[in-house]
């Protein structure tokens, strides 16, 4: 059986949406069938990078395209003719041109461009003339245009061009070990020291799109209305001082924990009494289809894109409404039940169902 040989291209393999999805294509390969190598930028090791090396997959480090296009071009293109790749799958935004360039003038077959963001904030002139360009290439070099949901492929390919020739790969998770469990709530929240606490939970990098700063301010008048009130962010990110310094600037030290970066989400996610999720913009956000999977209440920024609403888990609140938050989030009452799970991988969006999608491309051509 010939070997299907995979590069899959991806900003970093640290804990992250679209990092996990490049990760997840590794980790679900059949090294019978496929050989999985990454291209990551930068010389940081990532979380999933010891372990999908540990499966057989090798990860090379390039620089940056931004600290050189050509000399990133030069060895990407030298990467490509040494092993004679099957499938080129980039998952870098409009950074995905130049690897569809050097896939298409290299010969590989099956060539994918991913999209996984809906950011829509304001670009200079010299940032929309290159994604401009980057267009161009993926819409020329490219041969699946793929994205996690309608926005994200919209913003990367054009709405006409990606309802017209795109693909819809949704993030896929593990829905059953985020089925809500009983037993591991009481286990969790013991050994966080937080049994009697009203927790209210997040998950994401911290940064100045997943908009953790909002939560910060809530705190005060949440305490008021519910003073056994306690918040959980899970993550890390180049926002933690910033973060710890507003902890401590509304004197919140003793109500707010900062967990950084956890492999064992299930388990935080069933200690939690309510989500909260006030993000600017978003693609197809793994983590809400985590929190819907666990069958946990959330309440939403509405500039969350619709089709991330499958449940009726989902509380959207405009991010100018503060009182609003906090009434939403202090009324919230979890239910124990296992049926959120069921719901979700009927949706499409357990892993082995997308995996499978995925390896059907890889095999198409």
């Amino acid at each position: 059986m010939k070997v299907t040989k995979i590069l899959l291209i991806s900003a970093s393999l640290k804990i992250g949406g679209a990092e996990k999805v490049a990760a997840d294509i590794g980790f679900h390969a059949d090294p019978q069938r496929y050989e999985v190598h990454y291209v990551v930028f930068g010389d940081e090791i990532g979380a999933y990078e010891p372990e999908l090396q540990a499966k057989g997959c090798k990860v090379f480090h390039l620089p940056q395209p931004s600290d050189g296009y050509h000399a990133y071009m030069k060895k990407l293109k030298v990467l490509i003719n040494t092993y004679r790749y099957d499938v080129i799958h980039a998952h870098t935004m409009f950074n995905i041109g130049w690897a569809m360039l050097a896939g298409k003038l290299c010969g590989v077959p099956v060539r994918i461009s991913h999209a996984h963001s809906a950011l829509t904030e304001k670009r200079s002139l010299k940032v929309r003339i290159y994604e401009a360009a980057m267009r161009f290439l993926i819409r020329t070099c490219a041969n699946t245009f793929a994205a996690c949901g309608m926005k994200a492929g919209a913003r990367l390919y054009g709405e006409h061009f990606f309802k017209s020739k795109g693909t819809l790969i949704l993030n896929g998770i593990d829905t059953q070990s985020f089925s809500f469990d009983t037993e591991k709530r009481h286990e969790c929240r013991t050994k966080l020291g937080l049994q009697d606490k009203f927790i209210i939970g997040h998950a994401g990098h911290l940064a100045t799109v997943k908009n953790q700063v909002f939560l910060l301010n809530l705190m005060p008048e949440i305490l008021k209305k519910r003073a056994n009130s306690y918040l959980l962010l899970l993550g890390e990110g180049e926002d933690r001082p910033m973060l710890e310094r507003k902890i401590r600037e509304l004197h919140l030290e003793n109500y707010v924990r900062m967990t950084g970066n956890v492999r064992n989400v299930p388990d935080y996610l069933n200690a939690m009494d309510v989500f909260a999720f006030p993000s600017l913009y978003e693609g197809m956000p793994l983590s809400i289809i985590e929190v819907q999977s666990n069958g946990l209440p959330c309440v939403i920024s509405d500039r969350v894109p619709e089709d991330v609403f499958l449940t009726d888990l989902l509380q959207p609140l405009p991010l100018n409404e503060q009182s609003a938050w906090v009434d939403a989030i202090c009324g919230a009452k979890r239910e124990s039940s296992e049926k959120y799970a069921a719901q979700m991988r009927q949706s499409g969006f357990d892993a082995g169902t997308v995996m499978k999608k995925i390896y059907a491309i890889y095999e198409s051509r």
